[in-house]
């Protein structure tokens, strides 16, 4: 099943305040992702969130049907403020 990405606003900023190699290693996340997207930890109270962990970062994201939102991604001390 092709899944449609959409990026929140406040991923968009999380991701231009990385350096480029972690852009990098998001990027493939996120193609991981979108293969198969029960890949990532499903987050506890929350039926459809889910985070990815990469180095000292995690990716928040929920998934709708077949279409997949990226939320934040950040560092674990602060990703899961304001989910």
């Amino acid at each position: 099943m092709p899944y449609e990405l959409f990026f929140d606003a406040d991923f968009s900023k999380d991701v231009d305040r990385l350096d480029k190699s972690v852009r990098e290693q998001l990027r493939k996340i996120i193609l991981k992702i979108k293969q198969n997207p029960y890949v990532g930890k499903r987050l506890k109270g929350y039926s459809n969130f889910f985070r990815v962990r990469f180095g000292i970062f995690r990716v928040i994201y929920f998934i709708e049907g077949d279409k997949i939102y990226f939320k934040r991604v950040r560092k674990r001390d602060e990703v899961y403020r304001n989910v």
